[in-house]
């Protein structure tokens, strides 16, 4: 029990030396920056980008902090220790950890940052890291020196990205006349981390131009979302062309992108469009509109009296089958070989046309003799 206590006063004995050899001395050694000319610590750290949470790009962040020993002599040992205010959507590693340095001389950590994917860019985190003098010279750093420190202090923040999503709404094909005004109906949404101007362009515009569709109003819709939020219906009003030769099928490449986010992915959709030519029908009505009244009078006229001239002929001939049915009923008349033909027999063969009654449904059967 008295070794121990010899061997406790003589370290404090040394110490004790040391400390008024010490301050002995401080007034020799030149003071630089305000720092204390004996012991201390300086910390410094890379700058901190923005955490990139995006699904596509996502990656931890690690920046390197550095450590010095500013005592002019003796040997420095530091402890790192941290304050975060991530929660639970975010992380901060590496701040920890107890370091040995030379006077003068320096070391280096990595401090690595991460987060949850998809979080909104509103999102920040405070955190400050501090480096203490826990000894110096073998001498701990509590009574009668206090301990020095120093410490870095920042934010993590989120980076924006963009993420849209594109519907073409109703059906998915259209077949429209030429000539013709249509409307295509759109739809899309915010689907990144940020407020977000989603623009729709037509990819093939310059092409669908050169086939003859010409746009009413606007050739691409845009609007300003919030996170998450999905648009109205947006419509595009489209002109067909109206000298196609015959009919004419395109499609309609639409394309949804990000504003605020250059190096978002693209939504895009397409939608066949046929366009019905309506040119061989016009020709036909051309053709007949070039045909005069007096013409189309004269030609029904015509085909009035043909018609007319076969309800007759039909009248005629099935009356002479009954005629002649009637005279092969009657008995024979035998004629001479000396006998004159006598002309006038033939007048009586009109004469009884006279005799003959048409019924009414003898126009019935009219088609069926022809």
């Amino acid at each position: 029990m008295e070794r121990l206590s010899l061997e406790w006063l003589n370290m404090r004995s040394r110490s004790l030396a040391v400390l008024i050899v010490v301050a002995l001395l401080m007034p020799l050694i030149p003071i630089s920056n305000a720092q204390n000319p004996i012991f201390g610590v300086q910390l410094t750290c890379e700058d901190l980008p923005e955490l990139d949470v995006s699904p596509s790009g996502y990656d931890p962040i690690d920046i390197v902090c550095t450590i010095e020993n500013t005592a002019t002599v003796g040997a420095t040992k530091v402890e790192i220790t941290s304050e975060w205010t991530g929660g639970s959507e975010a992380d901060m590693q590496g701040a920890t950890g107890e370091y040995s340095i030379e006077a003068g001389a320096s070391e280096e950590f990595t401090v690595t940052f991460s987060g949850d994917t998809k979080q909104a860019s509103s999102n920040s985190y405070d955190f400050e890291i501090f480096a203490t003098v826990t000894e110096w010279n073998s001498i701990p750093m509590d009574e009668p020196f206090p301990q020095e420190n120093a410490s870095y202090a920042d934010t993590l923040e989120i980076a924006s990205y963009g993420a849209v999503e594109l519907e073409i709404q109703g059906s998915t094909t259209k077949t429209v006349e030429a000539g013709s005004e249509f409307i295509i109906e759109l739809q899309f949404t915010n689907n990144g981390n940020d407020a977000d101007n989603v623009r729709v362009d037509i990819v093939n515009l310059n092409d669908l131009k050169t086939q003859g569709f010409s746009f009413i109003g606007s050739e691409f819709v845009a609007e300003q979302l919030a996170m998450g939020a999905t648009s109205t219906i947006r419509e595009i009003k489209i002109l067909a062309p109206s000298d196609a030769d015959g009919d004419l099928n395109v499609d309609l490449q639409f394309r949804a992108s990000s504003t605020n986010d250059p190096s978002a992915e693209f939504s895009e959709t397409n939608m066949p469009v046929t366009v019905e030519s309506t040119k061989s029908s016009a020709s036909l009505t051309d053709g007949i509109s070039e045909v005069g009244q007096d013409d189309m009078i004269l030609y029904g006229a015509i085909a009035g009296g043909v018609i007319l001239l076969l309800l007759l002929l039909g009248v005629v001939r099935r009356s002479v089958k009954k005629k002649k049915a009637k005279i092969d009923e009657a008995s024979p008349i035998e004629l001479d070989a000396d006998d004159d033909l006598d002309l006038d027999e033939f007048d009586d063969l009109f004469d009884d046309l006279n005799d003959v009654v048409i019924e009414s449904d003898e126009f019935d059967d009219l088609l069926d003799d022809f």
